[in-house]
């Protein structure tokens, strides 16, 4: 995706930022096609998973995961189709004035969404880890109802405020200038959007799961030193085992999240904050791959699931997992 362009940019000096070498094109264009076949068909999975099986579905942890993997899949589906195009075309957009906000708009969306699914999940195994007699049930993200619901949330507050530069926050009335579709946003929003959407949400996940660490290494001491006051039966040690796997599965996603993302943000902030006199010292091929390994986590999330998770391994061999308590 391409930066805001000063407004009195001329369209040779546009042409000239975006054009790229065959050598560089061929390359990363098929790694972008990768990450858009191998992301559309694990996440495609992810879902059928989920839907196709009454125990996965009935698991509240689940609903999160469903709305990760589809943002995702929207994600390589619908928006990064057109980084394709665009290295070929060198940015010349095509497809007019409203397909480009729409673009621009499901990128702003998807984004923070799989930030803040990933959140809410940590949040629900805190709450698992941290109290293992079930008494946070009464008012903990641990019901189906509620999953939905806070997915829900947080899909609405995504749009709404991806919404925000269509309905004029931006810097220009168009969003395509000299052919070419960008990222029309005012400086304000962007920090903001910044820190609402990815580094409060990252910082609040890692000390979350400082917390678990804390939580799993209390366990296992406690599970050392045999206190029957602690874990009292056989059967609530193994659903505080599988608690613990599950929340190791979820922080490999945020960590995955975490280093695909991270580069990109900084870099896109760093630009913006400091303006156009930096831009020109991070070159276009830089961005454009550090944004691809962005949508690489695309790719991860489904490739990891089915990697550390043996509820989705089973499921996705084609195994009968009726039995196992989910």
């Amino acid at each position: 995706m391409n930066g805001t362009p000063a407004e009195n940019k001329s369209s040779v000096e546009w042409s000239h930022n975006f054009y790229y070498r065959p050598g560089f094109i061929y390359p990363v264009a098929t790694c972008h096609i990768l990450i858009i076949a191998v992301a559309g068909v694990g996440n495609l999975l992810v879902l059928y998973t989920i839907v196709a099986n009454r125990k996965l579905r009935r698991n509240p942890t689940n609903i999160f995961i469903f709305s990760l993997a589809l943002s995702d899949l929207l994600t390589v589906t619908l928006v990064v189709p057109f980084e394709v195009e665009g290295l070929f075309l060198h940015w010349i957009w095509n497809h007019g004035e409203i397909m480009c906000r729409a673009w621009i708009t499901l990128y702003l969306i998807t984004v923070p969404v799989s930030i803040l699914t990933l959140l809410a999940v940590s949040v629900d195994r805190y709450k698992i880890l941290s109290d293992p007699t079930k008494r946070f049930r009464r008012c903990g993200l641990t019901t189906r109802k509620e999953g939905l619901t806070v997915s829900l949330i947080i899909w609405l507050y995504s749009s709404l405020i991806a919404s925000l530069p269509v309905m004029g926050w931006r810097t220009s009335e168009k969003f395509v200038y000299n052919s070419c579709c960008y990222f029309p946003l005012v400086r304000l929003y962007f920090i903001i959007s910044s820190v609402l959407n990815f580094i409060l949400p990252i910082l609040v996940t890692s000390g979350i799961y400082l917390r678990i660490c804390l939580i799993v290494r209390s366990y296992h001491k406690k599970l050392g030193a045999d206190n029957s006051k602690n874990m009292r039966s056989t059967a609530e040690k193994k659903m505080y085992l599988r608690n613990i796997q599950a929340a190791k599965t979820l922080a490999f996603l945020v960590v995955a999240f975490f280093c695909c993302w991270l580069l990109y943000s900084c870099v896109s902030l760093f630009s913006l904050v400091c303006g156009e006199s930096c831009i020109v010292f991070i070159p276009p091929e830089v961005r454009t791959v550090l944004l691809m390994i962005g949508y690489l986590n695309s790719a991860l999330n489904p490739l990891l699931l089915a990697f550390l998770d043996k509820k989705f391994r089973a499921a996705l061999s084609c195994k009968n997992i009726s039995n196992q308590d989910l």
